[in-house]
């Protein structure tokens, strides 16, 4: 990758990450103005779910459609 790729790869990354960010403290905010006055309530960093996907078992026919890394991935989702 050329030097003026990888700077606007950068950036993109940048903006990517910034409105990530904004857009999960927006979930946040709704859901908390939601639930006021009744029984639920959100929390802004869950972790039950940093494993949601790794231990799930698949097909022989799944696997083989799909990209397996040499090294285990052993987190996925939320988590921080």
């Amino acid at each position: 990758m050329g030097s003026d790729a990888n700077r606007l790869r950068r950036k993109w990354q940048d903006y990517s990450g910034f409105n990530a960010g904004k857009a999960e403290k927006a979930f946040y905010f709704a859901f908390t103005k939601v639930f006021e006055n009744t029984e639920y309530v959100i929390r802004d960093k869950p972790n039950e779910f940093s494993k949601i996907y790794v231990n799930i078992e698949l097909s022989d026919d799944e696997l083989s459609q799909i990209y397996i890394p040499d090294k285990p991935i052993t987190r996925h989702g939320v988590f921080s």
